[in-house]
Parts: structure tokens; sequence; C-alpha cells
């Protein structure tokens, strides 16, 4: 029994010894030899297969060395050859396999970076919706406030940037005009006149009958030209002279476009300034002044 003790004694690795394959193992490790090993495994050939090259060596060593007087029967060449041709078309499946997997994993990894682009995108959407709609009630709040200001512009005279009316041709067009103060027709000679959009003379209207009359006048325009013949269709812009200044020698002036603001209405939630029978939005204004400053 005691031999037998000291058998198993002897066949057991002692701790040292054990402790120094561990260590070899961590150098190997360090020094990349288990990697180069493992290369070196994943490299080797199974000697039990047979690869396309080495049929063939087999194959034409085999008709080399055949017996001249019984030489290898031709269905037991087309047989092998056949052979030949199932393992070629066997090896080009598995790699075509291999390449169509690897294509599936790529495809599979576009999708998921696409996916995550686009749950990314539409995050982005969505914050600047949220942006756009804090906009659009910040500029709600201003409009209103705006509106809120424009009541005060109510009896003050306004200059717009509309200077004109359209004309189509063969018709007549209707307008109106503001006049600050009565017109005198014994300080000159009172007169609307109509100019084409290069503000060359079309046609006039005496204001003789509209003597000691004030604030919006209506007018109507037949559409002619001086001399009776119908003007073709486009803008025209219509002022009028009236009130001649005996010391400075000019005419009070009106146009389409400039007067009193009479009110204002709120069409949408947006301010519009009624001024005789024109309606114009409150951005149309380029200036607001008391009756008196000009």
């Amino acid at each position: 029994m005691t031999e037998a003790l000291n058998n198993t004694t002897q066949n057991t690795p002692s701790k040292e010894a054990f402790k120094f394959q561990e260590a070899g193992k961590v150098l190997a490790k360090m020094t990349g030899q288990d990697i180069a090993e493992a290369e070196k495994k994943k490299n080797q050939r199974n000697i039990n297969e047979l690869d396309n090259e080495a049929f063939m060596k087999l194959f034409l060593e085999q008709l080399k060395n055949q017996d001249p007087t019984a030489p290898m029967e031709t269905d037991k060449i087309i047989t092998q050859t056949a052979q030949l041709t199932q393992v070629e078309m066997m090896e080009q499946n598995k790699k075509t396999m291999m390449e169509v997997a690897d294509a599936m994993k790529s495809t599979k990894e576009v999708n998921e970076e696409l996916k995550k682009f686009q749950e990314s995108f539409k995050t982005s959407l969505e914050s600047l919706n949220k942006g756009v709609d804090t906009g659009a009630k910040a500029s709600d709040n201003m409009t209103q406030m705006a509106s809120f200001n424009t009541v005060a512009m109510i009896g003050k005279i306004a200059e717009t940037d509309i200077f004109g009316i359209d004309l189509q041709e063969g018709g007549e067009a209707k307008f109106s005009l503001y006049f600050d103060e009565p017109i005198d027709t014994s300080k000159g000679h009172p007169t609307i006149t109509i100019l084409d959009k290069d503000n060359n003379f079309v046609n006039s209207i005496d204001l003789d009958d509209k003597n000691g009359e004030s604030g919006y006048l209506e007018f109507t325009w037949n559409g002619e030209q001086k001399g009776g013949k119908k003007a073709p269709s486009g803008t025209y812009h219509i002022k009028a002279e009236y009130n001649l200044d005996e010391k400075s020698g000019k005419y009070h002036e009106s146009r389409i476009g400039r007067g009193e603001v009479q009110s204002v209405i709120f069409k949408e939630g947006k301010p519009m300034l009624r001024m005789g029978e024109m309606i114009v939005p409150i951005a149309s204004a380029l200036e607001f002044y008391e009756k008196s400053a000009k």
C-alpha cells in the first residue's frame, strides 16, 4: 500500500509544476503565441479532404501509369470527371452561401443603422414642430397686441403702399380720395390727374363741382384717355391738386392710398384699416400722423 501511495505521489504534478504551466500560458498570451497557434490550426488542411488540384493530379497520375494493354474505360473516366465537377459545384455553392450570409449580415447592420437614423430624424422633426408651434403662438400673441395698438390709429392720417387702381379695358373705375380741408375753387384750379404706370398723362377730372366739400369724396373714371380713346388695361396712378397756396405757389395734394383711418376691422384675427371705400391690411401702412402734422 505504501508503494502504491508513492506511485500516486510521483504521477501527480507538484504545485511548482502547475505554477510553471500557468506561467507558460500567460507568457504565450503576452507574446501572441497562442494567437499564432490558433491561426495555424485554422489554416491547416484536413488530410482526409481532397481538393480540386489534388484530385486532378491523382487523376492524371492514374492515366499516366495505367496498363497500356488494359486502359481505363471511358465510362470510368466520365464518372471521375463528373465527380470532380460535383466537387467544384459544391465548393462554389459553399462559397456563394457564405457570401450571401455575409451580405445578409451587412444588410441587417445597415437596416439597424437606418432605423436608428429614422428614429433620430423623427425626434428632430418633433422638436422642430414644437418650435414652430411655439413660434406661431408667439406670433399670434404679437399680432393680438398689435391689433390693440391699431385702435389708437383711428382718426389719424395713414400713408399706405397703395398708389393706384386697376382698370380693365372697356370698363370704368370707381375710387375715392381724401381731402384734408374743404375744396375752394377760388384758389387755383382743383383737378384730379390720371397717370399710367410710367407717369405719363392719361386724363383729368375737374373738381369745380366739389366746391366746399372735404373728407372722402367718391369719383368715377370712364376709362377713357384725353380725346375719347379707351385706355388699355393696367394700373393707373391717381392724384388730386386743390387749394393753391399763393405764398408757396403749391397745391394741397391727395392721392389713392392716403387718408384718414375711420375704423379698424379684424378679419380672421388680422387688423384691417378702413379708409373710405378702401379696406387695406395694416401691413400696407407706411406712416401714421395727426391731421394737422402735414
